[in-house]
């Protein structure tokens, strides 16, 4: 039978479970610290105990011709020089964000829904706000298509405004739509570096500079989605994941949200945004229901 490697890394940690094709899920999630020089003899290490075949394998960054390009480390993942060195029957890599986006059948029993819509199609938009900004597009649940929105420029001029700040340094969606975005903020306005968790406790504290971050935040997100509602025409809902949304979202006052995502827009286009529903995964650990989706629907 074979079995397979299950493996997300982030820029701290390496998660990973153990799979096979008669599995219905996911029991066990392991967890090693990530150290690019210990790497390849801890993933020797698993695949020689568990007798492993197959490795799917999710990271943070593009993905190019079978490589990984890690954004927040130094490292490259190459599915083939991966595949002989240990002798594998089959690798495959996955952004982070298309591990997520393959997650759906998984986590669809775990949506809390800030905005209430109408399925047209079966597409689903996958965002998500963390140390950075990721997003996927899933297309009837079986074709995934990886984005880099969060390096795009476009909308920066505009997203500033929600913090009241200019700031030329600040230019890509993620300067204003992450984590990042709220610490590096934040410092902006106090001179003061704080994690975006330590943040959103002051946030509820009703600290005013905290409150005006999170609410610039909050309503940068939701005209973010708006856009990308109406590029990507997510008829089955856009889904939020990551720690950072699964803190806010229960705060996140969702009239305020929904009147945000349809302003400025026209009548039949309005009409459009009203049908498309915003949830957010409580799940956690993700990418790794992707990667085990993703290998559930390999024919090997």
């Amino acid at each position: 039978m074979n079995k397979a490697l299950l493996v997300d890394v982030g820029g701290t940690n390496m998660r990973y479970a153990i799979a096979s094709k008669d599995s219905d899920s996911i029991r066990d999630i392991n967890k090693l610290p990530f150290d690019s020089n210990d790497f390849e003899m801890q993933l020797e290490q698993l695949i020689n105990e568990n007798h492993i075949e197959i490795l799917v394998l999710s990271a943070a960054g593009p993905k190019i011709n079978n490589s990984i390009s890690m954004t927040n480390r130094n490292f490259i993942f190459n599915a083939s020089d991966i595949k002989n060195k240990f002798d594998l029957k089959e690798c495959f890599l996955l952004n982070d964000w298309e591990a997520i986006a393959y997650s759906y059948d998984f986590v669809s029993d775990s949506i809390e829904f800030i905005k209430e819509g109408s399925q047209f199609n079966k597409n689903t938009l996958f965002f998500g706000p963390g140390t950075g900004l990721g997003a996927a597009l899933s297309l009837n649940n079986k074709i995934v298509l990886p984005t880099e929105i969060g390096n795009t420029t476009n909308s920066s001029l505009s997203l500033q405004k929600n913090y009241n700040i200019e700031n030329s340094a600040h230019l890509t969606l993620e300067d204003f739509v992450s984590g990042s975005a709220i610490s590096n903020i934040y410092k902006i306005k106090t001179n003061t570096q704080m994690s975006s968790e330590d943040i959103y406790k002051k946030y509820m504290e009703n600290d005013d500079i905290a409150v005006e971050v999170v609410n610039g935040f909050i309503k940068s997100l939701a005209q973010t989605l708006s856009d990308m509602a109406l590029t990507y025409l997510p008829g089955n809902g856009i889904l939020l994941a990551g720690s950072l949304i699964r803190t806010i979202y229960p705060n996140i006052n969702k009239e305020q949200f929904k009147e945000i995502f349809i302003a400025n827009k026209s009548d039949i286009h309005k009409n459009m945004l009203k049908m498309i529903s915003v949830g957010v995964i409580t799940k956690q650990r993700t990418p790794l229901y992707g990667n085990f989706h993703f290998y559930k629907k390999l024919d090997l």
